[in-house]
């Protein structure tokens, strides 16, 4: 069955660390949509690159909007489908470990729920579906060539993406992220941080004079959330047409201590900790290539630059009001 002019697209990530039995999410995604008056679309992927493509034919498709049924990472996979301007909107079925957007946004953390608020957001009942800013990562593939990948969150390097990496890496750490769910990052983190020295890098902010800094961790934040308990952006938003950047320097273990501070927003502003807003930002590596992450997954290691994308995503918003959406 081909996807129709003002379809609901729901794409079914399996893995995603809460999914539901397919039959039963796709049973709920046709009963929200009836309910609704809407058409579903479920399309169960394999993968981030099938994922991609079926939001790429949505939008040539015409749907009115596409969800990901899975944690942020499958909005992230979306995202690299849905041209800059689409207008397919992009909505969550909150299932995934951390559900940072269902987070910073205020979605019920239902599915049914979750849903039927995006529906009524996009019918004009309550709510809106509001233009929001993504970012983008250059990085240089292994044959020269320039890749990218775009984000809604977040990109980070050091010692929080060495986290990401560690888990992504390791059976046993991705077995505890399962039993854990998000504390597994954190004690992911404790293991990175031992004996680590800190990663020597140049940085250029906004085509300003680059400096250099021995970093433990640098943070690009869409959002103001790492996660949904560490507020490292506190003064990010989706609609301001800029991303901020949290830099920590020292050794990684430096990061690692301020954490308890970040969970209550209480972050230090001082020698070795700033945030900055730009619009674009380039980084050298000087030393070993620092870890990097991309909405929660392993990121190119050949990363050099980051821009912000304004207003480049239709996006579904049943509480507008939401800080992270400038309310």
């Amino acid at each position: 069955m081909q996807i129709q002019p003002d379809d609901i697209v729901f794409v079914l990530n399996p893995n995603s660390g809460n999914a539901l039995h397919p039959r039963t999410l796709t049973a709920m995604c046709h009963a929200a949509c009836n309910e609704a008056g809407h058409r579903a679309h479920v399309v169960a992927t394999r993968n981030p690159l099938e994922a991609a493509e079926t939001a790429r034919a949505a939008h040539e498709s015409g749907a009115a909007a596409i969800f990901g049924c899975g944690g942020d990472g499958t909005l992230s996979a979306l995202l690299q489908g849905l041209p800059v301007g689409s207008q397919t909107a992009l909505g969550a079925v909150p299932l995934g470990t951390a559900n940072v957007w269902a987070y910073e946004t205020n979605l019920p953390t239902t599915p049914f729920a979750a849903v039927s608020a995006q529906l009524a957001a996009l019918d004009g009942i309550s709510g809106e579906v509001a233009w929001v800013d993504t970012g983008r990562v250059w990085s240089t593939n292994p044959d020269g060539s320039i890749g990218q990948q775009r984000f809604l969150l977040m990109a980070s390097w050091g010692l929080d993406a060495a986290a990401v990496s560690g888990i992504v890496g390791s059976d046993r750490r991705s077995r505890m992220k399962r039993m854990l769910g998000e504390p597994a990052y954190f004690l992911s983190a404790v293991q990175e941080a031992i004996g680590r020295q800190a990663w020597p890098i140049a940085i250029s902010v906004d085509g300003g004079e680059p400096f250099q800094v021995d970093a433990a961790m640098l943070t690009v934040g869409n959002t103001r959330m790492l996660g949904t308990w560490l507020e490292v952006n506190p003064k990010a938003n989706v609609v301001d047409g800029e991303l901020d950047m949290l830099l920590v320097e020292g050794a990684p273990w430096k990061a690692l201590a301020l954490s308890p501070l970040a969970r209550y927003g209480w972050l230090p502003q001082g020698p070795g900790v700033r945030n900055l807003r730009f619009q674009h930002l380039e980084i050298a590596m000087l030393g070993n290539p620092m870890p990097t992450q991309v909405d929660g997954d392993p990121g190119p290691p050949t990363a050099y630059a980051v821009d912000v994308e304004p207003q480049a995503l239709l996006a579904l918003c049943p509480v507008p009001t939401s800080e992270v959406l400038g309310g």
